[in-house]
């Protein structure tokens, strides 16, 4: 029987970021299953690949500007702690009015010039599907409905920040739980027309407003009850406070870029590249997967303010001994992540029954190697984000970036759609062998000296 109190004690030392991760594994995996159930009924919702292959890659379009949030939010995320953490919450106030107001005039501008450059854009031609397949005025219709979906999400998400800051990271993940239930319920239920375009549209709605709707509920409790002091205000917007968010926010608004080029346009080239109907392919291998990966990154979601709290405080030794616990996870989750290999083709076949693929093994590894790469990158990041120190990573993603869009556009016309994983790898690995060692050293550096200074 495991005994968490003595986790929390002996190995980690930090009750709350425990029951954290432990809350976001269990949240997320029940998530993460009821994914499972969606991917069926999405193919029965469609009943045409190509449709299909449009509508996943629309939608990883729309995680890229989910991430997206110009460094604003985790600006706010490692101030706000810092602040919360000093009790200082006439700053965090400041820090909070800063970033709304930032984050709601940008999001204004930017949702008006969306949909007016929109209109001249050929997006039949952009995700690569025929206007015999989707009219061009529903494709139209249905990205006019996800960009406001979109943008508002935008600006709503400021509260996952100020949750992470709380050190409440379960709500984060609760609350994308409640939308992957509500787009499960609309799918189970709802009957498609079998108009095509009409349907593209309906679903089109139902994810905007299963995306924003738990952020405006929750935005309401918060502010309502626990940081009823700290409501966002005009006269509390303060530019020295925007300064300060922004400043760190823009390193952080670098990494994004360049990581969202790396991770999460793999669905927008493969349909440009090689077509539509491959992203289906490439969403079921992914799926499979990504399971203990993701699991994994969004446990790891409450470690980044908890190292904020702990490098505030100058507790260095305990962001040592929580990096080799969280190196003892990682070696694990790579095990069980190989361990999936044997199984695949029963998994697929209880998953989709007469709709599975055949499996590919040599397919099948690149996902392994590519989903154990990201089980590191994850661990890798959630400390030195904590931290705020992210030149390696930029350097390292920018770096894996350049390579994949480079190799890629080299070799796509020489191989297949798998030429995406691969370069993914290769380009990550300068960054998973460098990153740890320099961390290592800095931290090492400064619990000498605060040994020092306290001996």
């Amino acid at each position: 029987m495991i005994d968490y109190n003595i986790i929390r004690q002996k190995y980690i030392g930090n009750r709350n970021l425990v029951d954290n991760v432990l809350g976001a594994f269990a949240v997320r995996g029940l998530g993460f299953l009821i994914s499972f159930v969606l991917f069926p009924l999405y193919l029965r919702y469609f009943n045409n690949n190509a449709i299909l292959g449009c509508w996943f890659t629309m939608y990883s379009v729309l995680t890229w500007i989910n991430m997206f949030d110009l460094g604003i939010g985790h600006g706010l995320r490692n101030h706000l702690t810092a602040d919360l953490s000093l009790k200082n919450y006439e700053s965090a106030r400041s820090h909070i009015s800063s970033a709304y107001i930032l984050m709601g005039g940008i999001t204004l501008l930017v949702t008006l010039i969306a949909l007016v450059v929109s209109r001249y854009i050929d997006w039949n031609r952009i995700f690569n599907i025929s206007t015999d397949e989707l009219s061009s005025a529903e494709l139209y219709q249905g990205v006019i409905v996800t960009l406001c979906g979109v943008f508002s999400f935008f600006f709503f998400k400021l509260i996952l920040s100020v949750l992470y800051a709380l050190q409440k990271s379960a709500w984060p993940n609760l609350l994308n739980l409640i939308s992957t239930v509500l787009m499960l319920l609309f799918l189970w239920v709802y009957t498609p027309t079998g108009k095509i375009g009409r349907d593209f549209v309906t679903l089109s709605w139902v994810q905007a407003i299963s995306g924003t709707l738990p952020l405006l509920v929750v935005t309401a409790i918060v502010f309502g009850k626990e940081l009823k002091s700290c409501l966002p205000s005009f006269h509390c917007f303060k530019w020295n406070k925007a300064n300060d968010v922004l400043s760190l926010g823009f390193l952080f608004l670098l990494v994004q870029m360049v990581y969202m080029a790396i991770t999460v346009t793999n669905e927008f080239i493969i349909s440009y590249f090689f077509g539509p109907a491959f992203v289906v392919e490439y969403q079921i291998y992914f799926k499979l997967f990504s399971i203990v990966s993701s699991l994994v990154a969004l446990a790891l979601i409450p470690v980044w303010s908890a190292v904020t709290k702990a490098f505030v405080e100058k507790r260095y030794g305990w962001i040592l001994k929580l990096i080799r616990f969280l190196y003892g996870i990682a070696a694990l989750s790579v095990l069980l992540q190989l361990a999936i290999i044997p199984f695949l083709d029963p998994i697929l076949k209880l998953w989709l029954g007469s709709k599975a693929i055949e499996i590919d093994l040599p397919v099948a590894l690149l996902f392994a190697l590519m989903s154990c790469e990201m089980i590191w990158v994850s661990v890798l990041t959630s400390i030195s984000n904590g931290l705020g120190k992210l030149k390696c990573q930029l350097y390292g993603f920018l770096f894996a970036s350049v390579f994949k869009i480079g190799a890629i556009v080299a070799l796509a016309s020489h191989t297949s759609w798998t030429i995406v994983i691969i370069v993914t790898i290769i380009g990550l690995l300068p960054y998973c062998i460098v990153q740890p060692v320099l961390m290592h050293r800095q931290l090492q550096a400064l619990n000498k000296k605060e040994e020092v200074q306290h001996g």
